[in-house]
């Protein structure tokens, strides 16, 4: 073999393999950027996604809850949404208060169940939360639950339609 065979052999080599780095760079690259808008697309979840991820387990696939343990947001929570009180009780309760949704994906998912699952939303037509009002709100938890919850449905229930005083 001559001398600018070989030299011709080794740039071709060297060509390759750089062609094999830039390729593997830019599959890398591509990766990165799938893995990226998957991720911006999970945390930009729709409100009824935000539910079944978030919610459901506890409150159930229609948010009828546990009788007993866990109370229902169908048919009950534009009824809250009617008074401060209920809507301050809403956003302190542990799920809420407590909950990995930000802000402004809670008010979502809080506003689409009152459309969603309560038959009386359209007939009282509550105010939607603000992501203000649940930040305002939701980072003092309640201590007593239950009788908050108490308090607030006998208000309610002076003023008009309530809820269960009981679940």
């Amino acid at each position: 073999m001559t001398g600018a065979a070989v030299t011709y052999r080794a740039g071709a080599a060297h060509h390759a393999t750089a062609h094999r780095a830039r390729l593997a760079h830019n599959v890398a690259t591509a990766i990165v950027c799938a893995v990226a808008v998957l991720v911006s697309q999970l945390a930009q979840a729709s409100p009824a996604q935000d539910y079944m991820l978030h919610c459901m387990g506890c409150h159930g696939t229609e948010a009828q809850g546990v009788p007993g343990k866990i109370p229902p947001l169908a048919n009950a929570l534009s009824r809250f949404m009617r008074t401060a009180e209920g809507r301050n009780y809403v956003l302190r309760v542990p799920g809420a208060a407590n909950s990995a949704l930000s802000d402004s994906q809670l008010a979502a998912v809080l506003n689409w169940l009152a459309v969603k699952f309560d038959t009386s939303a359209a007939a009282s037509n509550p105010a939607p939360f603000t992501s203000e009002e649940v930040s305002r709100l939701r980072h003092r938890p309640l201590a007593a639950v239950l009788a908050a919850r108490s308090a607030v449905v006998r208000g309610l229930a002076a003023t008009g339609p309530a809820p269960p005083a009981q679940y």
